[in-house]
């Protein structure tokens, strides 16, 4: 396969692995299975269960968004080769999908191809493991 072909199959790797991921949590949420874990933050570390599903839930739904704002703009603007992408806009956009997958690093289907470049400020060891 040429590079060319890579980078695509990971783009549309990234995008299906990001939509199955959100899947998986909306549905434990849904089913009342996922426990949020130690990192509950001073905003919300009064919430109640359910407040704090429901607020989980908008961040999945925010995600989706994401993922759909991607798809649209790489459609409209017939970018069928996201590595091929050019402009601030693009870049940004295809950022925006390794950056949420990186959430995700630990997940045997994650790519480490799809590891996020931060910016200068935040670096992996700031991040929550």
């Amino acid at each position: 396969m040429n590079r060319t072909a890579d980078v695509m199959m990971v783009a549309m790797d990234i995008v299906e692995f990001l939509e199955a991921r959100i899947a998986e949590q909306e549905s434990a949420l849904q089913e009342g299975s996922f426990r949020p874990g130690g990192s509950v933050g001073p905003e919300n570390e009064n919430m109640d269960q359910s407040s704090l599903r429901a607020l989980m839930l908008e961040e999945c739904a925010r995600k989706r968004a994401i993922i759909d704002s991607w798809k649209e703009a790489a459609d409209a603007e017939g970018i069928s080769d996201p590595g091929e992408a050019e402009g601030t806009v693009a870049v940004a956009r295809r950022a925006m999908l390794t950056i949420l997958a990186g959430s995700h690093r630990d997940h045997p289907d994650y790519n480490a191809g799809w590891s996020p470049e931060l910016p200068g400020d935040v670096s992996d060891e700031s991040l929550p493991q």
